[in-house]
């Protein structure tokens, strides 16, 4: 899937963060490992720690049709990460020929220490893409505590 996004990021935003993804560490979770984050937050055996104790300064983290590129925020500002979660998905994709495929959806978002959400606005979106700040926040709502619980996990 990963090879699929770098393509789709070639053709369509050649300008934009292919480098990011390029240059992260790829983890990808099985169903059965996300179930053990899960359950290992739930016995308290993995203990809640703020995003900044995360060890990891840039990754890709892969589970499903998500990947969500998470990356430290040295800007200075009150967000501990900032992030673009894309996922693949069926619309006119922008190619050399146009024809309907497998295409993505971005969303950029950001985090504090304590995983608080703020969304910020994405250069990747084809036109005619239909958006909903309220669906955005939705879907980033429902990963979080996969990508939260997986932090916690590689936190010291």
């Amino acid at each position: 899937m990963l090879q699929r996004l770098v393509k789709f990021l070639t053709n369509n935003f050649p300008e934009s963060n292919i480098d990011e993804y390029l240059d992260s560490k790829y983890i990808n979770l099985t169903a059965d490992q996300l179930k053990q984050i899960a359950e290992a937050i739930e016995e308290g055996e993995l203990k809640p720690r703020p995003a900044s104790s995360c060890t990891a300064d840039k990754f890709i983290f892969h589970f499903g049709e998500t990947i969500i590129l998470v990356q430290r925020d040295e800007t200075g500002s009150t967000a501990a990460y900032k992030a673009e979660l894309s996922w693949e998905t069926d619309f006119l994709a922008v190619h050399s020929i146009r024809n309907k495929g497998k295409g993505f959806y971005f969303i950029a978002f950001e985090f504090d220490d304590d995983y608080q959400i703020s969304m910020v606005e994405t250069d990747k979106a084809i036109e005619g893409q239909i958006r909903s700040n309220d669906k955005n926040m939705e879907l980033i709502n429902k990963v979080m505590p996969v990508l939260k619980g997986f932090m916690f996990a590689i936190s010291e």
